[in-house]
């Protein structure tokens, strides 16, 4: 047998973002180019009943094992998966079956197989073969699984579950696409500008700012702001716990605008509350309802890790 199973639990110190990002360097190159002032903006409220179709879309990974060659070189067995759900007039339900794969990550040839029992992990080679670098090639496989699926939807508002990453095509209508993040761990402004996310009020929103790709770095441009949430109680809470930055990659100054004002309404009505949600408000209500969804299709990791070993001990 020449695959070997390691013992520690690769789901420990999974990393969370693709690239780390220097929060001092690149903030010359965000650019605040139209809006006006730099003051906090007050759209007018649009009625859920006056929303656009949305579609709410998220994925999920799972590390399944970390496996070792005869020689001793690791690799990766992974699972990503990535689905959506529709909120229109009718409510919010999910959008066809989601789409999967698994994934075997190795930085060098192949010599022996995996055993017939692994055989539908699809074999991807990687420039490096430390866990760290495999781990963090799992999220970008699954971001541009999130991609493939925004560009199977049609009509209608996309909003993606975190920053917006280019995928293997590019995207066919960046003017209706918004991607979310939760926490701020990133700083894109200088001191001067930053100071008035924390004196936002709910339903409040900062004016727009562009992110070039070379910025801190990015994967791509786009056009951000941020939003405060509805956050009761808040008295408790620290005056960023509901900030939200939102993007998108329109070029569009006009439709970055229309997309800023909407986007208020939409993520304030659809924040969660803490009684029922340990990530509110920012984890939006239908992507606690879609990470669920794509849990039970994703199945259980015990169970999966047990055919793992069967597999490589038949």
């Amino acid at each position: 047998m020449a695959w070997k199973l390691e013992a520690w639990n690769p789901e420990y110190a999974l990393p969370e973002r693709i690239e780390s990002e220097d929060e001092s360097g690149g903030l010359e190159d965000i650019k605040i180019p139209y809006e006006g002032d730099w003051v906090a903006h007050t759209p007018p409220r649009v009625a859920p009943q006056d929303w656009p179709i949305v579609y709410l879309v998220d994925g999920r990974r799972r590390i399944d094992a970390q496996i070792a060659d005869a020689r001793g070189r690791r690799a990766l067995l992974a699972t990503v998966i990535a689905g959506a759900v529709l909120r229109d007039g009718a409510g919010i339900r999910p959008v066809g079956d989601p789409i999967k794969r698994h994934i075997l990550l190795h930085s060098s040839d192949l010599v022996e197989p995996l055993p017939p029992g692994l055989r539908h992990y699809e074999p991807i080679q990687t420039e490096k073969s430390d866990p760290t670098s495999l781990r963090s090639k799992v999220i970008e496989v699954m971001r541009h699984l999130e991609a493939s699926l925004v560009n199977r939807l049609e009509g209608g508002l996309v909003i993606v579950d975190g920053q917006i990453f280019p995928g293997e095509q590019a995207y066919h209508a960046p003017e209706r696409l918004l991607g979310y993040t939760k926490t701020q761990a990133a700083t894109y402004l200088g001191p001067k500008h930053q100071a008035l996310l924390y004196e936002l009020q709910p339903y409040q929103r900062t004016p727009i700012f562009q992110i070039p790709r070379q910025a801190l770095p990015r994967q791509m441009s786009v056009s951000s702001w941020y939003v405060r949430l509805p956050l009761e109680p808040n008295s408790t809470f620290y005056s960023g716990a509901a900030l939200l930055r939102i993007e998108t990659p329109t070029e569009e100054p006009s439709e970055a605008v229309r997309l800023a004002d909407l986007s208020v309404s939409l993520f304030c009505t659809l924040a969660s509350s803490p009684a029922k949600d340990p990530r509110a408000p920012q984890n939006l209500i239908p992507i606690g309802g879609l990470e669920q969804w794509l849990g039970r299709h994703l199945g259980q990791a015990e169970v999966v890790r047990r055919r793992i070993v069967q597999a490589l001990f038949a």
